[in-house]
């Protein structure tokens, strides 16, 4: 991949930055450095044809490639480990993501006669089938539910997978190593809305917040699931670096968007913010959010206008990014 070679990074980054990988109104794509909320720092530059950069913790950015080649990237020190999933025949393996102890690969591949995927983990001990989940492969479109196929805990002790193959045949999966410790599974199918989705994980914890049956829920290895947020159908939920904060969208009856703000640390109750429609709400840290306004229509009078809300003061600022794609520590269900 050639860009690879192109990425050039600067300056420090600490173990625990907040850092995000974005693009900015230039068209540059970047990764931010959030140390200090009021002076963000640009600590790489990517090619502008480079893909979505997926940050695996401050030091190490996954860039995707052709033919199911993938960099894991050290930065900024630009030490480079390239690895490929293997496609036998028409199994076509598509990354669901890498352990942040760089130490498990997860994936998945089709399995078109048994109207499957196969949950895949790669380890020191091999390549090994794991699960088997629901799907017949009939081709599908984009929806506004999707996200994330899947994503460690910053722990690196569990991975959850999320297979979207339609909403109604959607699977969720809780891992630990190659053991099931939690599996929302379709008995034949979900009634339409009530499908597992929009998983994200505390980025302080390994527990786990998902969407099902209008819903939200939390898991946790000693507790179980039990319901969290009840008739809240959310969407972009995201959880700030700290821990303390997590902020979601749910849909308006005109078709826009409201984004709200639960204080974790406190057991607070779901608070509007937002001077209007607000939507794909994400952390770049522990005290900004970054999400986009919203008009009637998307694009009319003040309609997709990135702005960073400040937890401190609530107030909100016009955003240089014009794109999130990935943030680290900060959690997201989608970025």
């Amino acid at each position: 991949m050639a860009q690879v070679n192109s990425i050039t990074c600067t300056g420090p980054i600490g173990p625990s930055d907040s850092v995000a990988f974005v693009q900015l109104h230039s068209g540059s794509r970047v990764i931010r450095d959030y140390a200090d909320p009021a002076h963000p720092r640009t600590v790489c530059q990517f090619p502008a044809d480079a893909p979505i950069a997926q940050l695996i913790d401050a030091h190490h950015v996954l860039v995707g490639g052709q033919n199911f080649l993938y960099a894991v990237v050290q930065i900024p020190e630009m030490k480079t480990s390239w690895f490929q999933l293997p496609n036998i025949g028409d199994q076509f393996p598509g990354l669901i993501a890498v352990s942040p102890l760089l130490d498990a690969i997860a994936y998945l591949t089709t399995d078109v006669a048994g109207n499957t995927d196969k949950v895949h983990l790669v380890t020191s001990s091999g390549d090994a089938v794991v699960a088997s989940l629901t799907n017949p492969h009939g081709g599908r479109c984009g929806s506004a539910e999707d996200s994330k196929q899947g994503d460690y805990a910053h722990s690196g002790g569990h991975l959850y997978v999320l297979d979207q193959p339609v909403p109604t045949l959607n699977s969720l999966l809780v891992l630990e190593g190659g053991q099931a410790k939690l599996a929302v599974l379709p008995q034949g199918q979900w009634a339409l809305g009530t499908q597992p989705a929009m998983a994200v994980w505390s980025p302080t914890s390994d527990t786990l917040y998902y969407r099902k049956a209008g819903n939200v829920w939390k898991w946790t290895a000693a507790g179980g699931a039990r319901v969290f947020l009840q008739g809240v159908a959310w969407y972009y939920p995201s959880i700030s670096a700290d821990g303390t904060h997590l902020a979601y969208a749910v849909i308006r009856p005109d078709g826009l968007h409201n984004v709200y703000l639960v204080d974790l640390a406190h057991s607070g109750s779901p608070q509007l913010i937002g001077k209007g429609a607000r939507t794909t709400p994400v952390f770049l840290n522990s005290t900004q959010l970054w999400y986009r306004a919203e008009g009637n229509p998307i694009c009319g009078p003040g309609g997709d206008q990135p702005l960073v809300y400040e937890l401190g003061d609530g107030s909100e600022a016009a955003s240089i990014v014009d794109f999130v794609g990935s943030v680290w520590p900060s959690t997201s269900a989608n970025f």
